[in-house]
């Protein structure tokens, strides 16, 4: 099947690294729109369907929250439900079709989150794979991860372990997914230093961590998954939206829904 979006050179770097950083995805005026839906999001709360489940962090001490995200909300579950905006969001043809041309022309959807890191946050993650979390009958799923903010080293970035998801499984620690340092060589590990606009693609076996973010500035990101329509879910997923068909045959299902500014 020939490519819908991504070069060759794309897809093999995906194939033999587990991750893809696609920079500039969305334009200036993209993300324009995006942060203040993006910022109503985390600001206009009390009115959201209950099943968009809302988490909050308390400011660390020497740290006040951006006024961005005034409630410092760290995390969200199933903002697919939101509204029309956030339903295009993660049935954009665009990002559909970079899934498509990386996972196989028969694509389902599989969960939404919002995943921020306010000023002062710390990740209590470290490296592990996504996979534990969420199996299926095959490992055919990916993230794409959607960055509204400059996302460097010391302002949370996301690292990656290249071709981590070639080596299967990883050992984790006694009751706990994460993965012991001795297992993510520091010199194999890479970090994807991101602007407004850019999306990685991230494979469910590849080893990352999400970074802390030492700086005055929230760090904010979208995180859609999807999955192959032939992978069945083995762990229960209940999130909005799960298995909807996104593609068949390398034929993108859905029309757009919003069609705002």
């Amino acid at each position: 099947m020939s490519l819908l979006i991504l070069d060759l050179e794309q897809k093999q770097f995906f194939d033999d690294n587990g991750y893809l950083l696609l920079k500039g995805f969305y334009g200036p005026a993209e993300m324009k729109k995006m942060r203040g839906e993006f910022h109503r999001l985390v600001t206009e709360i009390e009115n959201r369907p209950k099943n968009v489940k809302y988490s909050f962090m308390d400011a660390p001490e020497g740290y006040a929250p951006d006024p961005f995200n005034p409630r410092n909300v760290v995390g969200m579950m199933d903002q697919t439900l939101a509204g029309a905006y956030w339903f295009d969001q993660f049935t954009e043809p665009r990002i559909v079709s970079v899934l498509v041309d990386l996972l196989g022309p028969d694509l389902d959807f599989h969960n939404g989150k919002i995943r921020n890191k306010p000023p002062g946050f710390v990740c209590s993650q470290s490296w592990h794979q996504d996979w534990p979390y969420e199996r299926h009958t095959e490992p055919d799923l990916a993230a794409a991860i959607t960055y509204l903010d400059p996302s460097g080293f010391e302002a949370g970035a996301t690292e990656v372990l290249p071709g981590s998801h070639l080596k299967g499984e990883y050992p984790t620690g006694e009751n706990s997914h994460t993965i012991p340092d001795e297992y993510v060589p520091a010199s194999e590990q890479v970090v994807l230093e991101a602007e407004p606009g850019d999306v990685a693609i991230i494979h469910v076996l590849v080893v990352h961590r999400a970074g802390h973010n030492y700086t005055p500035r929230a760090r904010h990101a979208i995180i859609n998954e999807y999955k192959t329509a032939a992978t069945i879910d083995q762990w229960g997923n209940s999130c909005a939206f799960a298995g909807l068909p996104l593609a068949r045959n390398g034929q993108l299902l859905l029309p757009r829904v919003y069609r705002g500014p």
